[in-house]
């Protein structure tokens, strides 16, 4: 626990704090889109560059799903509106995650 312990103090000291999976999850049900955690997978995420580099910490990356259609955000006829652009604007943020079953939950 570690790993995740000093991952989580890292981000702390951003002013970025896990929420609730329930949290995670309506912040995205928002804009359109669904977690699917039916494509959850553990790993182990590596920082790869600038002052963190070569830091690692455990993770669990999951699916996302438009609610309307049920495609998954990245599939070749998803949408490409604003909505997807929230999308990406949240998940490259990094303030969009929780803790789950001792790794980080981020879609």
């Amino acid at each position: 626990m570690g790993s995740l312990r000093d991952e989580l103090d890292h981000r702390a000291r951003d002013g970025d704090h896990p929420m609730s999976i329930g949290a995670l999850a309506g912040a995205f049900r928002a804009i359109g889109y669904t977690l699917d955690r039916s494509l959850d997978c553990r790993c182990m995420s590596k920082w790869m560059t600038g002052p963190r580099a070569g830091q690692s910490y455990p993770c669990v990356t999951t699916g996302i799903r438009e609610i309307d259609t049920g495609l998954s955000a990245f599939h070749v006829s998803a949408r490409r509106d604003t909505r997807f652009d929230k999308l990406q604007e949240m998940r490259l943020s990094g303030k969009y995650f929780a803790v789950s079953k001792g790794a980080l939950l981020e879609p």
